[in-house]
């Protein structure tokens, strides 16, 4: 992957993000390449900071949004739209848990193989289980059980995304252990199960 400036193209200060400096206001050229975490300016770790992530993409959305571009030149009309399409693809991935720990995954795995199909013993039937008993409900009309199921899995849900951070933090201290990555990649596949079941029952 190609590196990304630390300095701006312009005027030379430090960037926080390579898509714009606010020192001179001026976008920046980055490569088709970037990830997520280059582009808010973080490193490859699970643990952020929120307000500090929600706050650089207010900054930079008021200062790159393309309807401040449209008398710009053509050039700096498509800098600043492929700017914003990259800046709301790394926000929209990076702020909540689940997605960030699943782009993240990856990025640290690099050539190491994962088993991308792999569950926690049993979890596959008890899924089975909990998909004949969604059906029964949702015929029956049954909103006291649904509601009930609906809370069981939510509170799974949670308990597999509070796990992210240490097994995260673990991998940090010990880089070369490759269980602990597929630890994490098969706790992401328990959990788009879940979320499968809880978008069926909350759509209904």
């Amino acid at each position: 992957m190609a590196s990304e400036h630390t300095s701006c193209q312009s005027c030379g200060d430090s960037l926080i993000s390579p898509l714009f400096c606010f020192s001179c206001n001026s976008l920046q050229t980055v490569s088709d390449d970037i990830d997520h975490f280059k582009v808010m300016g973080l490193p490859h770790c699970f643990e952020i900071d929120s307000a500090e992530l929600e706050n650089l993409y207010q900054r930079l959305t008021l200062e790159m949004h393309p309807d401040f571009f449209v008398e710009a030149p053509e050039k700096q009309k498509h800098l600043s739209e492929k700017s914003s399409v990259m800046l709301n693809a790394a926000y929209s991935t990076l702020r909540e848990p689940s997605s960030r720990a699943k782009y993240l995954l990856p990025l640290l795995a690099r050539e190491k193989s994962l088993e991308t199909d792999a569950l926690p013993e049993g979890f596959l039937q008890e899924m089975f289980t909990f998909q004949e008993s969604l059906d029964e409900m949702l015929e029956s009309g049954d909103q006291s059980a649904l509601c009930k199921m609906n809370e069981d899995l939510q509170n799974r849900h949670t308990f597999i995304e509070s796990n992210y951070a240490d097994l995260f933090k673990k991998f940090e201290t010990s880089p070369e252990n490759h269980e602990i990555l597929q630890q994490l990649q098969t706790q992401l596949n328990a959990e788009r199960y879940l979320r499968r079941l809880l978008d069926r029952i909350n759509s209904e």
